[in-house]
């Protein structure tokens, strides 16, 4: 049989825009001779609109639009995700098979995961009953939904265990063919230093998809399709990732943030999965990221600070690329501590990539702020608080930009955002500053240790200047600073960090965990740093509570997936 699979990017709450482009899709596949179309969970609204699945506005226009598509529906069925109201007063999250005009057949979701990003016990009621087969074209198809595939005891990586397999029991009744729609947000595996392994490593999204479907087909001995939506959704990203299994292990499909159709075939052959390498999912990830957030928030230009460092010419090289040169601002704002190479590779950055450039002094401020303090308490010493004030001068200059009517006429808009180029291994140290350099929209590096910004930058060739990548990276706050002496070699910081937050190891055994990432000096430096690094990370979670959401990535991400109360000891 000839599936297509819809990898559909959809908008949160738009249920007429998301039903139309569904509609088309579902033309195009009957037009490509698919024998059946299957479309991600929930596809009408979106996943997951949160408390705006409380709106009865939002449910009356979901459920009025799930039925118009169910009336199109022709010989060849369309199966998507929807949702209705439960009694309860919360939903039903659900999945409608449509033929010949009519809803023919619509299952629940069984299994409803409340772990890490997920907290769909909010919005939803499981349905714990069996779930009936549908009988077309000589097949049983069995229907089920996202985390419903997650549940096995053996292949899923659900981190409890609920007590029920959705997948067996559809092989037990019969099932011939199971059909799973998905919303499943993608990441790459905790981070390890180059060459390394460690047993305790989380792998990527891809990876334990490529475990999961094949394995559940070879153990039912039945074909598996999936299809997973695409694009980003504030913080969460969306690769998709969708295709058939079959019961040999073969594979049809994988379309990395490709949004269309996904055609495969139960009687063709395959072959082993196609391994999405790191960087490339990284790169592609965080370009969607930007690009469907300015989109989806009806935002159109950026500004952002270019210092001459990676972070920054990273976040500008992925800017460029989301949304093109003439709508991307690169502001440079040296102060007395500034020197002449960040001021020149920042320019020469900016030209390279055609983006626009400014020079703003940042300076004077500066010394506008010291001279205030001095006035009230004289004779101070120049400290911490004098580097937070260069930081906050510059925050507040390019916050000052986005509603700058010379910029806004530059950009040609007046919808102007301040991008955030802060990584994961400063937050997580609370290394940076409050109202400074942690202002902006969102933050595309902001899940990214120091370590996957260089591989990135690599990747980018010359979007990103060789001399960048090459120079010690240095916030230039007094002279001679340096960001490695103020914290510790991003080698050796990263490696405890990949583990204690990303692999989220016990603490008590973090001491020999180490010994898996690093050698000699390294390792004794890790050691010697380790109370050190977690102490600060225990201690700046209130900072990080007021930094711009960042596009979860990694395994463990700040944010929604990891809720840390700021009053705990």
């Amino acid at each position: 049989m000839r599936i297509a699979l819809l990898q559909l990017n959809a908008s949160l709450g738009a249920a007429e825009a998301n039903g139309r482009a569904l509609e088309a899709a579902y033309a195009a596949a009957v037009a490509a001779g698919a024998e059946l179309v299957l479309a991600p969970e929930l596809a009408i609204p979106g996943y997951l609109a949160e408390d705006r699945l409380w709106e009865p506005g939002l449910r009356q226009r979901v459920e009025a639009e799930s039925h118009r598509l169910a009336a199109l529906s022709g010989a060849v069925p369309l199966v998507f995700g929807t949702a209705r109201p439960a009694p309860s007063g919360r939903l039903w999250n659900e999945l409608w098979w449509c033929e010949g005009g009519a809803l023919r057949q619509s299952v629940r979701k069984r299994v409803l995961p409340s772990y890490d990003v997920f907290d769909e016990a909010r919005y939803f009621e499981p349905d714990l009953s069996s779930q009936p087969l549908v009988d077309f074209h000589g097949e049983r198809f069995g229907l089920s939904i996202c985390e419903d595939l997650w549940a096995d005891p053996e292949l899923g990586n659900a981190p409890v265990r609920y007590g029920l397999d959705p997948i067996a029991e559809l092989a037990a009744a019969g099932a011939t063919l199971i059909l799973n729609a998905s919303a499943s947000p993608s990441a790459l595996g905790s981070h390890l230093p180059p060459g390394r392994t460690a047993p305790w490593a989380i792998p990527s999204k891809d990876a334990q998809r490529r475990r999961l479907i094949p394995g559940l087909a070879r153990k039912h001995g039945v074909p598996v399709a999936y299809a997973s939506r695409v694009g980003a959704e504030s913080w969460l990203l969306f690769d998709g990732g969708s295709g058939l299994a079959l019961p040999d292990g073969r594979w049809q499909g994988s379309a990395p943030f490709h949004e269309g159709l996904v055609l495969v075939d139960t009687a063709s052959g395959g072959g082993p999965w196609t391994v999405c390498e790191d960087g490339p999912w990284l790169h592609r990830a965080l370009v969607t990221g930007l690009r469907d957030n300015l989109a989806k928030q009806g935002l159109e230009a950026l500004v952002l600070g270019l210092s001459g460092g990676i972070d920054s010419a990273v976040a500008a090289a992925l800017a460029v690329e989301a949304l093109g040169p003439e709508r991307v601002l690169g502001v440079a704002m040296p102060t007395r501590f500034s020197s002449p190479e960040s001021a020149a590779l920042a320019e020469a950055q900016a030209r390279y990539l055609g983006m626009g450039y400014l020079a703003l002094d940042a300076e004077a401020p500066f010394a506008g702020f010291a001279a205030a303090l001095e006035k009230a308490l004289p004779g101070r010493a120049f400290s911490l608080t004098d580097e937070n004030l260069q930081s906050r001068s510059r925050g507040t200059l390019i916050m000052a930009l986005t509603t700058e009517p010379e910029v806004q006429h530059r950009l040609g808009t007046d919808r102007i955002a301040v991008l955030n180029t802060g990584n994961k291994s400063e937050a997580a140290t609370g290394y940076f500053t409050l109202y400074g350099d942690g202002i902006g929209a969102f933050a595309p590096l902001g899940d990214c240790l120091k370590a996957r910004v260089y591989a990135l930058g690599r990747e980018l060739g010359p979007a990103v200047p060789s001399a960048v990548l090459d120079r010690p990276p240095t916030a230039e706050l007094r002279p001679g600073q340096t960001d490695e002496a103020s914290l510790l070699p991003y080698l050796q910081l990263d490696a405890i960090l990949g583990a204690a937050l990303e692999a989220q190891r016990p603490e008590a055994g973090l001491v020999d965990d180490l010994a898996l990432l690093l050698d000699g000096p390294a390792l004794d430096q890790a050691r010697a740093a380790l109370p050190r690094i977690l102490g600060l990370l225990r201690r700046t979670e209130f900072k990080r509570r007021q930094l711009p959401f960042a596009f979860k990535v990694s395994p463990k991400a700040f944010g929604a997936g990891r809720r840390i109360p700021l009053t705990a000891v």
